[in-house]
């Protein structure tokens, strides 16, 4: 693990959580007290019932990761349990585990940790596969930190960790997410009828944001400088704009690519008041040229015609 807490607290959480709080030594010492013959089958529970139990353990356990107890980590592996870590090594037994966990694992306050299964598949009665990602909220908003596969064993009414394994996920920047936009960065202008429109583009925030300005003309009226800002959300993961006129009003977008077009779902508060909604469509011929038209026009519940694309060519760059 390179010293890292982050994927540990997966395995941690993780394996914390299906034990549903019973350790394999508590259930050991409860087993030996009984005088009567007990079954060594497990009772079939129904896959709703254990799906919730499992998804419930791992929201709390996850707490419990963030502290870093090895030895309790360790624990939610069966005897012979194994991990193999994102290096490909493999640890085995509950003793090696505990070494492994304890030369890794560190506390973390910093960030919420959520252990989110994608498939929980039950197999008889006696075993399950879970298949999840580790996420961390935290002031830079929400990451994915790993995904992860486990085979569990019901033991006695507990499950444990037989086999566990996990992958790293390299996070992108904003700046990554919004490579696909580069090609906006420059000099533009577009004329229709006896109004022209310059629109100049240029990174800013360490390229985390591309920062648009327009400046509208038309004979007879003051010049216009509406101000858009384009950047990345990771909690919905998409490219968003925010978009802010000089008549006071100002509106928000979000961005879709297909192939060579991106449409971006614009809503907007004009000065008046008003409420307004458009589908934008921006389609890009080569590095030099664009289309701009806007579809699907709606103000406070009025229907506009889409209006005719507009070429707009670049300048420079």
């Amino acid at each position: 693990m390179r010293n890292s807490s982050r994927n540990i607290f997966i395995l941690a959480a993780v394996s914390l959580a299906l034990t549903a709080g019973v350790s394999p030594q508590a259930s050991f010492a409860k087993a030996t007290k009984v005088k009567t013959k007990v079954s060594t089958s497990t009772k079939a529970q129904p896959q709703g019932d254990s799906e919730t139990a499992i998804k419930g353990q791992l929201s709390s356990l996850a707490d419990a990761a963030a502290k870093g107890d090895a030895e309790k980590m360790a624990s939610f592996f069966t005897l012979d349990g194994a991990y193999v870590d994102e290096d490909g090594v493999r640890h085995e037994g509950q003793q090696s585990l505990k070494e492994h966990f304890n030369r890794h694992v560190r506390p973390d306050a910093s960030s919420a940790l959520k252990l989110e299964p994608t498939a929980i598949r039950l197999i008889g009665n006696d075993s399950a596969w879970i298949e999840g990602s580790t996420t961390r909220q935290s002031a830079r908003g929400k990451q994915i930190d790993a995904r992860f596969t486990m085979l569990l064993q019901n033991k006695n009414g507990t499950w444990l960790i037989q086999s566990a394994s996990e992958t790293s996920v390299s996070q992108a920047s904003a700046a990554d997410h919004l490579s696909d936009l580069n090609w906006l960065v420059g000099e533009w202008v577009a004329e229709q009828g006896d109004s022209k429109v310059k629109m100049s583009a240029e990174k800013v925030g360490n390229g985390h944001f591309l920062h648009l300005k327009y400046l509208i003309t038309k004979p007879g009226q003051q010049p216009r400088i509406d101000t858009q800002v384009i950047g990345w959300d990771p909690t919905r993961d998409q490219i968003v704009s925010w978009h802010f006129d000089s008549s006071g009003g100002f509106g928000y977008g979000s961005w879709r690519k297909e192939n060579n077009k991106w449409f971006i779902k614009a809503e907007g508060v004009e000065q008046s008041g008003w409420q307004s909604n458009a589908t934008n469509v921006i389609s890009v011929s080569n590095k030099d040229s664009f289309q701009w038209q806007s579809i699907r026009r709606n103000s406070d519940g009025v229907m506009y015609p889409d209006t005719e694309p507009l070429t707009v060519k670049r300048v420079s760059q």
